[in-house]
């Protein structure tokens, strides 16, 4: 477990140094290489997604109320971490506006998501009024 963080140390490190190598000689190949060692890095990280899963879904079969909601929990979850992700990317490619879209389209879909939630909420306090 703690190798696998070690592992993600030594490709960025690697990215970093072989970037700014790279840098002097053809600046332009620059994105190139900091877009493959991020994407070599949410690899890495995502493998231990499967261990989260995992463990939510044990959470989930515990549940005995809110279990409409927890899939959507788990949906805008994702939503946020892949348009961070992204948004990092485009920013980093020098791409800052279109980022900034992607992180705005984010929100929206988040909000969408959360409507059923919103939902609940608005008529459990009216049925406690």
């Amino acid at each position: 477990m703690e190798l696998d963080i070690l592992r993600i140390t030594a490709v960025a490190i690697t990215g970093v140094i072989v970037s700014g190598l790279i840098k002097s000689v053809k600046p332009e190949f620059t994105v190139y290489i900091v877009i493959t060692t991020v994407i070599i890095i949410f690899f890495l990280a995502v493998g231990k997604l499967r261990i989260v899963f995992e463990f939510l879904s044990g959470i989930y079969s515990q549940v005995t109320y809110g279990k409409t909601f927890f899939p959507i929990l788990i949906k805008v979850l994702a939503v946020a971490y892949l348009t961070d992700f992204t948004s990092q990317l485009c920013k980093d490619a020098g791409e800052s506006a279109i980022g900034s879209k992607l992180e705005l389209a984010g929100k929206i879909i988040i909000f969408y998501l959360s409507i059923p939630i919103l939902v609940a909420i608005i008529e459990l306090i009216n049925s406690v009024l």
